[in-house]
């Protein structure tokens, strides 16, 4: 661990601390998979005093969102459900039927904030049976897709959805299929033993007012879940591609991907499937906040860099968590090492050689006085530019006889065929119905 960007992090916790006028803080630093540095400050607790920890327990807020996309977006994957349908293809009969499933996702599905019940009156959420019956009361404030609105109703919709098309509610299949496999065992619905205590700050002299705890119901997939800076550290590193096995490349390149623009002017600001992105500079950072009673959480991912920043908080508001979670992550670049280039020969690899049928399709290629690299490596079919490779890698999956398809890169879901002379052999290549030739003219 660099011990310059340890009393950083522990600096800028202290100074949060009291400029905020937090009750306790906790902030964590993870790089590539480890913990760098892991902060506590104050208490967890006003009337017994009880410092903050390691595992010290905060309610996340709508970082539970992060979990229900990933779920969904994993469904999908599945085949399970289809992000391109509509509510109405499995909740039919609502007022919310005619957003798509990813619009939803992205909060630009045209669907009111909350749902039509006084649950923040009485701090009390429906059941399921109550939410759906209210959904015929919900309504649209814009047009599906037409811009970004945030929707809490819109992510418990979607845990409708999920119950509909698995049997199984969506708290269930997040415990088995994201907490259990990453070992998340301190994220859970409700509160452990030791969970801080959340309060409001009064405005006008240094006291602090307990909060009530609410519980969510049907509404909880969006903001119930409880959690530890370690765990949200781990479950950052997943969320960055860290953990395939849990979560694919293809669900990672899909939650980061952009659906809508949230600040349509500068562009600082758009929404993947599940997770905000912000431009800061030269580098597009992504994850989410959240707010309940008594509680603020950050979750700030570089995945570039592979680095994930947590800050959580005991306090209903006062508290910038996103300044200091992005602060946190400059830091991180300035003290943490650049990570030094690697290769390693996949086993894919050499248990699958290159087929022979694309001997004459490996090398360069033009297409429009533009050169284009094929190669064969981990088991499949890639294509990069020759002037921009890191940038433009495209891997093929066979879709035919001398056809393949984009799977992801430059120019996905477009085919790629391979054209013969009456010998066999490769004469020219076909890709989104572009000609290449092996020279330039």
């Amino acid at each position: 661990m660099s011990e310059a960007l340890g009393q950083a992090v522990r600096r800028r916790a202290l100074r949060e601390r009291v400029e905020a006028r937090l009750p306790g803080l906790a902030v964590a630093v993870g790089h590539e998979g480890e913990a760098v540095c892991v902060a506590g400050a104050g208490v967890s607790d006003v009337a017994s005093g009880r410092p903050v920890d390691d595992g010290t327990q905060y309610r996340i807020g709508s970082v539970t969102k992060t979990f229900t996309a990933a779920l969904v977006v994993l469904l999908a994957e599945r085949g399970l459900l289809d992000l391109d349908a509509p509510v109405e293809a499995y909740l039919p009969g609502t007022g919310v039927g005619r957003p798509l499933i990813r619009q939803l996702l992205a909060h630009c599905g045209g669907v009111q904030r909350e749902a039509p019940l006084p649950m923040w009156a009485t701090m009390t959420g429906p059941d399921a049976t109550e939410l759906l019956a209210a959904l015929a009361r919900a309504e649209m404030v814009d047009q599906p897709g037409a811009r970004w609105h945030y929707s809490n109703l819109g992510y418990a919709v979607l845990g409708l959805i999920v119950q509909y098309v698995t049997g199984h509610s969506c708290e269930e299949l997040i415990e088995r299929e994201l907490l259990a496999p990453l070992g998340l065992t301190a994220t859970t619905w409700q509160p452990g033993p030791g969970a801080a205590s959340g309060y409001r700050l009064d405005p006008y002299d240094d006291t602090v007012h307990p909060e009530p705890v609410m519980q969510q119901g049907a509404i909880g997939v969006g903001g119930q879940l409880w959690s530890t800076a370690p765990d949200l550290l781990t479950w950052g590193h997943a969320l960055v591609g860290g953990a395939p096995d849990v979560l694919s490349p293809p669900v990672i390149a899909a939650m980061h991907t952009p659906h809508v623009m949230v600040d349509r002017r500068q562009w600082t600001q758009g929404w993947g499937l599940g997770l905000i992105l912000d431009r800061r500079g030269e580098r597009v950072l992504s994850g989410h906040t959240g707010a309940m009673p008594g509680f603020l959480a950050a979750l700030s991912l570089d995945q570039d860099t592979q680095t994930v920043v947590v800050a959580l908080t005991n306090v209903t508001r006062g508290a910038r968590l996103t300044a200091l979670a992005t602060g946190l992550l400059h830091d991180a670049q300035h003290h943490l090492p650049a990570p030094s280039p690697q290769w390693s020969l996949a086993p894919s690899a050499r248990s699958t050689p290159c087929p022979e049928s694309l001997a004459g399709v490996l090398g360069r290629w033009w297409c429009e006085s533009e050169e284009t690299v094929f190669t064969w490596q981990h088991g499949a079919l890639h294509a990069y530019l020759a002037d921009s490779p890191a940038s433009s890698d495209s891997v093929f999956v066979p879709d035919g006889p001398d056809r393949y398809r984009a799977d992801h890169g430059r120019l996905q879901g477009e085919r790629l065929h391979v054209l013969r002379d009456v010998d066999g052999a490769v004469r020219q290549l076909e890709w989104a119905t572009y000609p290449y030739t092996r020279t330039p003219r």
